[in-house]
Formats: structure tokens, C-alpha cells, sequence
């Protein structure tokens, strides 16, 4: 009886440890696409591209719609070409912990296209661009994409996980950037 608990414990730590060893592989697999590091969302609202790109850059929408986020310094104005500000967010996946997010206006085409190049210390760095397009008839499609490259190795190493949930994040905060600019605000 003792050999044969001993066999199955050797089956069961051996399975253990394929599978932490699949899942490993499978993310170093998934950090070698092109695109392992970039992120992209789409949401169509029925109002014209005018109304919705205040919302891109203005502190005061900006903090209605983007979760986290706490206070944009300095903010003053429309975005130029290179435009500095820092973003201050409360990292709700890291007990409330104060994040700061240097951003520069990187391109600009107003009320067309956005792109910010993006960093945190010890943290990332890379760039986000929001771009709108008027589908006619009241309604726009923004479309959100972003490549972030992480500067912990382990962060870097978890990049395919890791951006799962900031897409689910981003997803979520457009849909409430929809309501907002829906509702006329």
C-alpha cells in the first residue's frame, strides 16, 4: 500500500508541475507576438466628434470617466504637440497606492487623433492614441490603442495577463465615457 501512495504522490507533483511548466510556456509563447504588448478597444456613441473630444484631454471629464484616476497636472487647455502633463491615479489593484503617469502629447490632430507617450516610474512607459471617426448620422467611433512595455521583468514577463485586465478595465471606462457624452454632460 505505502508503494502505491508514494506512486500517486509522484503523479500528482509530477502533473503539478507540468502544468505550472505549460503555463509558463504559454506565456513566454504569447510575449513573443508582435503584438504582445498592445492593447485596443472600440466603442461607437451617438454623438458627434466635437462633443466627445473635450473628453480626451479636459481634467475635470477626464476624472468622470477614467477609473482611478484623481487629478491631471497641469491640464490647462487643448493638446499641442508636445504638451507635458502627469496623471495621478490610485492604483486600486495595489491597496490605493498613488500612481504617477508623465504624459507628452506625441501627435495631435484635433478633434480627430490623439497620441500620448506615456511613463511611470519603475513602473511602464509607452504610448496611448485615441483616435475618432464620424460614422455619419450623430455618431463616432473612438477607438483606444495602446503598447505598454513593463519595466519589472516579471511585470514584462506577465504582459499577456496583465493587459487582459487593463482591456477590461479600458473597455468598462469607455462604456461610462459613453454614457457621459450621451447624456450630453
Amino acid at each position: 500500500m505505502e508503494a502505491s501512495m508514494r506512486k500517486w504522490i509522484k503523479i500528482i507533483a509530477g502533473s503539478l508541475l507540468g502544468i505550472v511548466v505549460l503555463a509558463f510556456g504559454i506565456l513566454a509563447v504569447l510575449n513573443l507576438r508582435p503584438d504582445a504588448n498592445r492593447m485596443h478597444t472600440s466603442i461607437t456613441m451617438r454623438q458627434r466628434p466635437e462633443r466627445v473630444w473635450p473628453w480626451l484631454y479636459e481634467p475635470a471629464k477626464l476624472k468622470q470617466w477614467v477609473t482611478w484616476l484623481i487629478d491631471v497636472k497641469p491640464g490647462d487647455g487643448p493638446p499641442v504637440l508636445g504638451k507635458e502633463s502627469v496623471w495621478v491615479m490610485e492604483d486600486r489593484n495595489n491597496n490605493n497606492a498613488l500612481m504617477q503617469i508623465a504624459s507628452r502629447v506625441s501627435a495631435v490632430e484635433p478633434v480627430r487623433r490623439l497620441t500620448v507617450d506615456l511613463s511611470s516610474p519603475a513602473g511602464f512607459h509607452g504610448s496611448a492614441s485615441y483616435t475618432l471617426t464620424d460614422l455619419g448620422g450623430g455618431q463616432t467611433r473612438l477607438e483606444s490603442e495602446g503598447r505598454y512595455i513593463f519595466d519589472n521583468g516579471f511585470a514584462r514577463f506577465m504582459t499577456p495577463v496583465v493587459l487582459v485586465f487593463a482591456k477590461k478595465k479600458a473597455a468598462s471606462d469607455l462604456a461610462h465615457l459613453r454614457e457621459l457624452v450621451e447624456a450630453g454632460h
